[in-house]
């Protein structure tokens, strides 16, 4: 093939077009159990009960996360249909804006060609991949943080207050996403580059005020709904708890009272725990992020150059790492800064032989444990899968060989991004999820017809079952309640996992299968599910009965 022998930077549009192609075929995959699911869902009841303002998660009051994920959503299901990619579309595309962001933020600061690499770096980074499939809150901040802090840029180098109310606009849209989070990001991004030059007049203008009533504009809305369900009824229990401020909790405990220890979530990781988070998140670029902060630290004070992007990076990942409550998404709002902290120093760090080779060696091993997926876990003889793994495969290994030209190094490190995110999301998952048994038995009961009202779920469940079966299914407890439940709508279906079906059986309930299903959550992997000899053992019996 020609793009072997000559410049592969002429054929970008290649490379765009296959992590194009990634992408929307994850759109499709199934919403994972749990975050994902329950947003899914909640989104689902917030469209069939026209509750815009309050949030309700199983027509109880949800005081977690801000609205805007479930609006956009919702939006989008009564538009398209309550489908799969439809829930994911808006967050997708999100995250899209993120990589635009990121090429407009270089484009400005340093080249097109820097802007090209670092925005291909950010859409081939396995944590940006797994964004855009299991969507969360996080999609959505890491996209609007970067475009506020790129328009906030913009307006440091030009002066044009259109800039400031556009990052007004994004740093609200990050706020309904996250919290203040996403406030805290672009100001200190901000304000690390105004002080590193020097410039301290440049914190007080009063141009950045302006940003203040696009930001209260955007927020008005959800704030009025969250004093109106929490703050006006204290009586009302949340977590435990009564005299619940719903203005409080989002300005305040869910974010900052995770350092504080005010927020009910801890897990009390370590203060290093996003450090290997990032060390996987940023496949397959890592080693050039390592090298190109320890370049960036040792000419810090070099002139001319911007501090928005080490900023957010450093303080940023420092002050998330103090949170007693970490998850591995939390920092992958980081990876747009990753990713321009990378592609700054891409040219720089080429002429380091050593880390060259190193590269090398980390792209097999990824290559390697890549093939196991198909090769081993979930093993396939499909041409489909194994052609493009191979033709991947050798763009990687070809362009990232020590001695190759050195511009052609960074293809064969997108290549082997592309070709995680293909294995992942073109073979993976497609055959990991059927193990998730909530969402197949919720298709299961959709397709076949069954009504609202005559679905139930006893044991355990999972919010998938809602979102697929297009309902709010309720949860029983004993047989007698589902016996008294069958009574009042004629007949009744019941999803049973872990205990359900022994309840029924004890009760003398009599019933039919009519699907019977093996059951593993998908979000906690272990080494024992990937292990094909021993994966039985870790799969739980799950079923849909009908009652007689």
């Amino acid at each position: 093939m020609r793009i072997f022998h000559s410049d592969p930077q002429r054929y970008w549009y290649f490379w765009a077009v296959a992590l194009g192609i990634v992408l929307l075929r994850g759109l499709f995959i199934p919403v994972m159990d749990v975050d994902a699911s329950q947003y899914a869902s909640i989104s689902m009841e917030m469209l069939q009960n026209g509750n815009w303002l309050e949030v309700q998660h199983r027509h109880h009051d949800y005081l977690d996360k801000p609205p805007l994920l479930f609006w956009l959503s919702a939006i989008s299901f009564w538009l398209f249909g309550q489908e799969t990619w439809a829930y994911k579309l808006p967050s997708v595309l999100g995250a899209l804006l993120g990589i635009w962001a990121v090429f407009g933020f270089c484009f400005r600061w340093y080249s097109r060609e820097i802007a090209r690499r670092a925005a291909f770096m950010l859409a081939s980074s396995v944590g940006f991949l797994l964004l855009c499939n299991d969507v969360r809150t996080d999609t959505l901040l890491m996209g609007t943080t970067a475009a506020a802090v790129w328009q906030l840029s913009a307006f440091g180098q030009n002066n044009r207050k259109i800039h400031v109310l556009a990052a007004g606009f994004f740093i609200g849209l990050a706020m309904l996403a996250k919290g203040p989070l996403g406030l805290i990001l672009p100001a200190v991004a901000v304000g690390a580059h105004l002080l590193m030059r020097g410039n301290w007049r440049g914190i007080f203008r009063w141009e950045w005020l302006l940003a203040l009533p696009v930001i209260a504009i955007l927020l008005l809305p959800m704030s009025y709904g969250l004093y109106h369900q929490f703050d006006l009824h204290p009586e009302k229990i949340i977590n435990g708890r009564t005299g619940v401020s719903g203005l409080y909790f989002f300005f305040w405990e869910q974010s900052f009272g995770r350092i504080t220890g005010e927020n009910v979530w801890q897990n009390d990781t370590s203060g290093f725990y996003f450090l290997h988070v990032m060390a996987w998140a940023f496949l397959p670029w890592v080693l050039w992020l390592a090298g190109s902060l320890v370049r960036r630290f040792r000419n810090l004070w070099s002139p001319g150059q911007e501090y928005y992007s080490l900023g957010a990076f450093i303080l940023i990942f420092i002050a998330l790492s103090q949170s007693r409550y970490k998850l591995p998404h939390y920092i992958f709002v980081l990876l747009p800064w990753a990713s321009v902290l990378a592609a700054a120093y891409w040219e720089r760090l080429q002429s380091v032989k050593a880390l060259a080779v190193i590269n090398f060696g980390f792209t097999a091993l990824t290559i390697a444990v890549a093939a196991l997926l198909p090769a081993y876990v979930f093993a396939t003889v499909s041409l489909a899968i194994w052609g493009p793994f191979v033709v991947l495969a050798g763009f990687g290994l070809y362009f990232t060989w020590p001695n190759r030209v050195q511009g052609r190094r960074f293809w064969g490190n997108l290549s082997t991004g592309i070709l995680v995110g293909f294995t992942l999301n073109f073979h993976f998952y497609p055959a990991l999820m059927p193990y998730q048994s909530s969402s197949t038995a919720g298709q299961w009961l959709r397709e076949h017809g069954i009504p609202p009202g005559q679905v139930a779920c006893m044991g355990r469940s999972g919010h998938a079952l809602d979102f697929y079966a297009g309902q709010i299914v309720p949860y029983f407890d004993s047989a007698e309640k589902a016996l008294d439940y069958r009574k009042q709508q004629g007949k009744l279906w019941i999803y049973v996992r872990e205990g359900g079906k022994e309840q029924l059986d004890a009760a003398g309930v009599a019933y039919n299968p009519v699907l019977r299903l093996k059951h593993y959550q998908p979000a906690l992997l272990k080494l024992d599910f990937l292990n094909p000899a021993t994966r039985d053992s870790t799969l739980i019996d799950a079923e849909v009965v009908e009652l007689r």
